[in-house]
C-alpha cells in the first residue's frame, strides 16, 4: 500500500463459519479498500478455518492460538501480542466485535498503543446481558470506543453507551452476487439455519405451518449434526418431506432453485434479493410470516429477526401465500436496494475516516494490575473473589461512580458471576448429551 493508507484491525475470536458477521466483513473489506485502507484480521488460531479465509480477498489474516482468554495470563498474553501487532503492522485504527473478552483484550491494547477503536455489536441481546459483560467489557473497557455501531436497533436501544459518537450500520448485501430465477426452480422451500439444540424451536415451528399451508417439501441448509433434529422431526408427525443439505458455502447459488426461503437475519435479506417470498421464524421459534412492503421497514431495524413484530399462527400465514405475487417481491426488492444494499458502504465508511483516540485511563490502570497479579489470578475473571477486589478498585480511584452503582446492582441482586435472567430462557434440564452438540 502506498504512505497515505490507513492500516486497520479488526479483532475477533472466531473464524470458522460463514455467518451474517463474515458476510458483513466481505463487502466493508472490500470498500474499506477501495478508499485506501489496508485491512488486517486478527483471530483465534484455534477457531480459525482457512477455507472461510479464502473467501476474503482484501485483507491479511493475522492468528493467535489462545485456549481461554478468561484466565489472566492468557488474557495479557493476549494484550501483549496485540499491541505488537499494533507495532509491527503500523496499525492506526482498531474495529472489534461482539464485545466479549477477546475484543477487550483489543481494546485495552489500542489504549495502551493510543489509537482509536470502533465497536460494531452484532447477535442477540441475550449475550451481552450477564454482569461480568456489563460491568468489565461494556461500561469499562466501553469507555475506550470512538465510534459505536449497531447492527440493528434494538441493540443500540437498549445496550447502554456513554459515547455519542454511535450509528447504526445494518447487514448489507451486494446485490450483484444475487439472482431472480423462476424456471427451473423445485417446488420446495428452502429453510437455512444451523442445526443446533437451540435453533430447534425456530425449525421445527416452520416445519409445522409448513405442514399447515401444504408445503410438501422443504429443504434444510446449515451445519451440524441431523440426527437428534430428525428424530424431534418424526415426532412431529407431519406429511412435509424434510431434507438435510448439510453446510452450504455459496448459499447465494442455491436459494434462487427454490419457491420460497424460510429463517432469519442474513438469510432473510438472501432470499428477498433473489425476489423470492420469505418466512420470518424468530430465534425462539415464533412464526412472523412474510416480509411485506408494509413490515420490511419495522423487521429491517431489527435486522430481520422478528423483534417487534406480532406473531401470526399458521392460518394467517396461509393467507399470506395465497395472496403473495411476483410484483410483492420486485416490491420488496426495490426497497432492499435503497436501504441495504452494499453501495451504502460508501456512506458509511466516512465515519470510519473522523474517529479520534478516547483517553481511558481506568482501563489503562486495570490492565497494568492483572499483568502484576496475572500469575496469582487461577479462576476465569468473573469468578476469581481477587479480579472484581481489582476491578472495583479501579473505580473508586478513577471514581466511576455510574459503573460502581451497577456493580452493586448486580451483587445485591443476581451475583457477579451469575448469567442475566432470560424469561425465554427453558429451564427444562438439559440431556449431558446435548450439552456438547
Amino acid at each position: 500500500m502506498n504512505k497515505t493508507s490507513t492500516n486497520i484491525l479488526f479483532v475477533n475470536h472466531r473464524l470458522d463459519a460463514l455467518g451474517g458477521i463474515e458476510t458483513r466483513w466481505i463487502d466493508e473489506f472490500q470498500y474499506l479498500n477501495k478508499y485506501n485502507y489496508q485491512v488486517y484480521l486478527l483471530t483465534n488460531e484455534r477457531a480459525f478455518d482457512s477455507d472461510i479465509a479464502k473467501l476474503f480477498t482484501t485483507c491479511d489474516f493475522i492468528t493467535i492460538d489462545i485456549e481461554n482468554p478468561s484466565i489472566a495470563t492468557e488474557f495479557i498474553r493476549l494484550v501483549d501480542y496485540i499491541v505488537e501487532t499494533i507495532e509491527k503492522k503500523n496499525i492506526q485504527v482498531i474495529s472489534v466485535h461482539m464485545l466479549d473478552l477477546f475484543a477487550c483484550a483489543a481494546v485495552m491494547a489500542a489504549q495502551l498503543c493510543h489509537i482509536p477503536v470502533i465497536s460494531t455489536v452484532h447477535g442477540t441481546l441475550d449475550i451481552y446481558r450477564a454482569p461480568f459483560n456489563r460491568l468489565f467489557i461494556q461500561s469499562l473497557a466501553g469507555e475506550s470506543f470512538s465510534l459505536s455501531i449497531y447492527v440493528s436497533k434494538t441493540l443500540k436501544g437498549i445496550m447502554p453507551s456513554r459515547n455519542n459518537n454511535t450509528s447504526v450500520i445494518p447487514n448489507l448485501i451486494n446485490l450483484d452476487k444475487y439472482r431472480y430465477q423462476i424456471s427451473n426452480t423445485t417446488s420446495a422451500w428452502l429453510l437455512i439455519s444451523r442445526i443446533s439444540t437451540e435453533k430447534y424451536k425456530s425449525i421445527l415451528r416452520f416445519l409445522q405451518a409448513a405442514n399447515n399451508c401444504n408445503i410438501n417439501n422443504v429443504d434444510i441448509a446449515g451445519g451440524g449434526d441431523s440426527l437428534e433434529l430428525r428424530k424431534h422431526i418424526n415426532a412431529l408427525d407431519i406429511n412435509t418431506q424434510v431434507r438435510f443439505l448439510g453446510e452450504i458455502k455459496d448459499i447465494g447459488e442455491l436459494i434462487p432453485r427454490y419457491i420460497g426461503i424460510a429463517g432469519m437475519g442474513r438469510v432473510a435479506i438472501e432470499g428477498l434479493a433473489c425476489q423470492k417470498p420469505v418466512c420470518i421464524i424468530s430465534a425462539k421459534g415464533s412464526l412472523i410470516g412474510l416480509v411485506t412492503t408494509h413490515n420490511f421497514n419495522r423487521l429491517k431495524d431489527y435486522n430481520f429477526t422478528g423483534k417487534g413484530v406480532v406473531t401470526i399462527d399458521n392460518q394467517e400465514l396461509s393467507l399470506q401465500l395465497q395472496h403473495h405475487t411476483s410484483k410483492h417481491s420486485q416490491d420488496i426488492y426495490e426497497l432492499l436496494e435503497t436501504e441495504l444494499s452494499a453501495v451504502n458502504w460508501d456512506e458509511y465508511i466516512e465515519l470510519y475516516k473522523h474517529v479520534e483516540f478516547v483517553d481511558n485511563k481506568p482501563l489503562e490502570s486495570l490492565y497494568h494490575k492483572l499483568a502484576y497479579f496475572s500469575v496469582t489470578l487461577s479462576h476465569p475473571f468473573e469468578q476469581d473473589k481477587f479480579f472484581w477486589h481489582l476491578f472495583y478498585e479501579t473505580l473508586i480511584e478513577y471514581k466511576l461512580d455510574h459503573i460502581r452503582e451497577l456493580y452493586h446492582y448486580y451483587e445485591d441482586s443476581i451475583g457477579l458471576a451469575q448469567e442475566y435472567p432470560n424469561p425465554y430462557k427453558s429451564k427444562k434440564k438439559i440431556k449431558l448429551r446435548d450439552r456438547f452438540k
